[in-house]
This record gives structure tokens, sequence and C-alpha cells, in this order.
């Protein structure tokens, strides 16, 4: 595991949460939610490293707060997650072989996941590792996870593609399985992969997410995990925030 780097996307000012603080720190429970990703990767006896932040709006404020928990690279315009983990690209030790990204607006993840998903990259031979959510409460899929992409199987169980909630037919979107963007990637393949990514989406951002699609284009297996619907639980507005505080200490 000391060959791979988690990367923690933090950059994002959360202006739907209705304040003026960088959404990382917006409290959930007593503490932000950025605290609880890095508690978790910080109860990783088998990773020493600290981990990359990626930070943007008001970037101070987050280094306040974690201070030497971690090394920082800064993302000085909001263009999307692709590009905000090219930002990190210069902190990534050269030693490096595969690259962990998570996010700290989904402070559920839990230690058994990571591990799980980065010793699952390092037996496999393919680029790309994810996890997948199967969203078993109706509420929770239409309030929490609709907008997310979709995972689409074939009757083997293997990922066919990952479509999009804006390009879904009416049968997709009824899957109930989703992409909460937890990824694990061979370093090499990830950077010259970000190198592809297009802009041309209604944000005009470089997605993540397209990686996957990449990954496809270039007839890869995608390997996955499955992790639970508290752990892809992410807040973007008040609304969902509230959504997190009642699954805080389940």
């Amino acid at each position: 595991m000391e060959n791979t780097q988690i990367i923690i996307l933090a950059a994002g000012k959360g202006s739907r949460m209705g304040g003026d603080i960088p959404k990382a720190l917006t409290r959930l429970g007593n503490q932000s939610m950025i605290e609880h990703v890095m508690e978790t990767v910080e109860s990783i006896d088998e990773y020493s490293k600290p981990p990359i932040v990626v930070v943007g709006y008001k970037s101070e404020m987050i280094m306040d707060v974690l201070d030497d928990r971690a090394v920082y690279a800064t993302q000085h315009e909001q263009n999307g997650t692709g590009h905000a983990v090219m930002s990190a690209q210069s902190l990534i030790r050269p030693s490096t072989q595969h690259i962990l990204i998570l996010y700290a607006d989904q402070p559920y993840i839990s230690k058994e996941t990571i591990i799980k998903l980065i010793l699952n990259k390092e037996k496999s031979t393919t680029p790309l590792s994810i996890a997948t959510a199967v969203i078993k409460d109706e509420n929770l899929f239409k309030n929490q996870f609709y907008n997310f992409g979709r995972i689409v199987r074939d009757g083997n169980g293997n990922i066919t593609k990952i479509v999009e909630k804006k390009d879904a037919l009416d049968n997709e979107l009824d899957i109930n399985e989703v992409n909460p963007a937890y990824f694990c990637c061979n370093r090499d393949w990830m950077m010259h992969s970000l190198l592809s990514l297009k802009n041309n989406n209604t944000q005009g951002e470089y997605y993540l997410t397209d990686l996957v699609k990449i990954s496809f284009d270039q007839n890869h297996y995608i390997d996955s995990i499955q992790i639970n619907e508290r752990e892809a639980l992410g807040a973007n507005t008040p609304e969902q925030l509230d959504i997190l505080s009642t699954f805080l200490y389940k």
C-alpha cells in the first residue's frame, strides 16, 4: 500500500450550502466533513504517507484546520475534478504506482473500503478499479443519488458501461447501482489519460469520471468493489447534509 498515493479533493466553494466557507469545512457532527475523511485515512496502519489535499477556495482555512496532517496542492481555478487531480501531479512521488481519489464532501468512506480498493487495484492488471453502491432505500435514491451515473452490467455481472443520468434511457434510470466516483488508478495511465479529458460539457469542466469512458474505449475490464449506501453519501446542499446527519452514528 506504500506504493499508493491518496488524494482528497477539497477545492470546492460549496455555493449551494449557503455559507461562505469551503464546502470541505461544512460541519457534520462535531467536526468538518474533511476531518471525517482525514481521520479514516489516518486510521490505516498500512498507509503512512500524508494524503495530498487539493485546495482552492479559501484554501488557508482548510490548511489551518488540517495543518501538517496533509500536503497541499492548489487548484487555482475551479475547472472540475479532473483538473483538480492534475493540480496535484507535481506532489506525487516518482515511486508511486497507484492513486486513490477521495472527496472531502463524502465523509463516510470507511477504512475497510479504502484498503479493499487499494488491494483490489494492486492485484489487478487493468488500469482502473472503482467502487459502486447499490441503493436499496427509495428515498435515498431519489434525494441523494438520482443524479449519479448508473452502473450497467451484462448477464455475467461485468460492467459494460457507466451511463450518466442526463444520457440514460428510461430503463437505465431505474438502475439502482450507482457510481460514487471512488477510483484507484494506475498512476502513469491516469496522468496520461487526464491529458485526454475534454471540457465540452454544460459546466465547461474536466470531469474525473470521464476516465471510466477512456478505460472502456481502450477495451479494459473494469474492476469493482461494492460499498454500502452510507459510504457513498455526499452533501452539496443543506438538505443533503441533513440526510448525512441522520447517518452520523450508524
